[in-house]
């Protein structure tokens, strides 16, 4: 086995090394691309499901490192985070044959088994729905199901105390000059990091939209953050007690919630009680809210969003709510804007499109303008039957303006 396996390793190495790539034409490029994602799934597949050879049968010891992520990352010249990332997965897949198996087929991507792993491990059951999940919806939207597997598996005020428990703030300095910063925190208080930068960053992605200049959102995030230290640093302490009530940012945060979980005071089996976009909550930190003026509560069964329609421009403040909630990013494949979002009528007002959740969607401001000016449409996919989950059939297809051959 091994030496068949060192052959065809370095075989490959061999080959790619005289690939010519610059003589690659355009769609050869692209496929080059696809074969080499291939190449890399596969090889870390296979060293994930050995370093869980390597604890089980102790073979890291005695080569004077610690613990087996410390010889990982020698061993392998990865980032000891990475080690870490890499032996914990190693360890959930051991009880998860099914998640291994399309791991090593390559059915599974390394940043999918992460997420199946995560909700199968607590919550066994799940394994074969979450690996069927994964087939048909985004990483995003696979981790919001794991994440909501996780709290129905798990006492939600415990797991919140010990999340808060093991809070921290790290910083350090990489080689290249950077500075990082590492916070893990419980969603409820992320949730109140984000709330307080999402306005912020949103201007700032407005006056460089204004402007011609173009960034990744994560580096709005950044300045974001930037603005409000700078704010905090230069205000006196009662001139800046003053100016937070009288500037409070406008954000807000949407909390979605079953009304049986809210009556009773914590989750069942099914039931969900999140914050939209971060991550689930105890239903006691939700009901601690429910004062706080930048707060959206979304009770399912409370008020039907299908039945609100206008046919007017004007959207109602619970359609909004419902769309901004639901659609989270840009919703054509494959973009995952989330600042600078814009609603937009599927069936055009102008040809009677109304104001409703089924003819609502957000996009980002370029998308929009491609469907508004240069015939570009969102269309529905068939229904796609997801097992143990229906609310993820019907995803979006993006195409462009019909040729003039299809026009006549």
């Amino acid at each position: 086995m091994f030496d068949r396996l060192n052959q065809l390793t370095t075989e490959l190495q061999t080959f790619i090394s005289s690939l010519e790539v610059d003589c690659v034409d355009p769609a050869g490029a692209r496929l080059l691309v696809e074969i080499a994602e291939r190449v890399r799934s596969a090889g870390d597949s296979l060293r994930t499901v050995a370093v869980g050879q390597v604890e089980r049968t102790n073979a890291w010891k005695g080569e004077g490192a610690k613990s087996i992520s410390e010889w990982l990352s020698t061993e392998t010249d990865c980032a000891h985070y990475e080690a870490q990332s890499v032996v914990v997965l190693a360890n959930q897949l051991q009880h998860l044959p099914v998640a291994t198996a399309a791991l090593l087929s390559g059915d599974l991507s390394g940043t999918q088994a992460v997420e199946v792993a995560r909700g199968a491990i607590v919550a066994p059951n799940t394994e074969t729905q979450l690996l069927n999940l994964a087939k048909h919806v985004t990483v995003r939207d696979l981790r919001d199901a794991t994440s909501r597997v996780v709290a129905a598996a798990t006492d939600e005020a415990e797991r919140h105390r010990q999340v808060h428990k093991s809070r921290f703030l790290k910083s350090w300095t990489d080689l290249d000059g950077s500075f990082n910063l590492k916070a893990p925190m419980t969603v409820a208080n992320g949730a109140l990091v984000m709330a307080a930068l999402k306005p912020i960053q949103d201007e700032l992605f407005k006056s460089a939209r204004k402007s011609g200049a173009h960034e990744r959102p994560e580096a709005y995030g950044a300045d974001a953050l930037m603005a409000l230290c700078e704010k905090a640093n230069h205000a006196a302490p009662a001139a800046r007690a003053s100016a937070n009530k009288a500037t409070r940012p406008n954000a807000v945060m949407h909390i979605r919630v079953d009304i049986d979980a809210l009556k009773r005071g914590h989750t069942e089996h099914g039931e969900i009680c999140e914050i939209a976009g971060v991550g689930p909550i105890p239903v006691a930190t939700a009901t601690e809210y429910l004062g706080e003026a930048f707060l959206k509560l979304l009770v399912v069964d409370g008020v039907d969003i299908k039945t609100v329609a206008h046919m007017g421009r004007h959207i109602p403040a619970p359609l909004r709510t419902a769309v901004e909630e639901r659609d989270r990013v840009c919703q054509v494949p494959t973009c995952d804007m989330s600042i600078g979002l814009e609603m937009d009528h599927i069936v055009p007002f102008a040809e009677g499109g109304p104001a409703s959740l089924e003819n609502l969607v957000t996009l980002c401001k370029r998308h929009h303008l491609q469907k508004t000016h240069d015939g570009y449409r969102l269309v529905k996919r068939a229904q796609v039957a997801v097992e143990g989950d229906d609310k993820q059939a019907g995803a979006w297809e993006w195409r462009g303006p019909p040729s003039l051959r299809e026009t006549g």
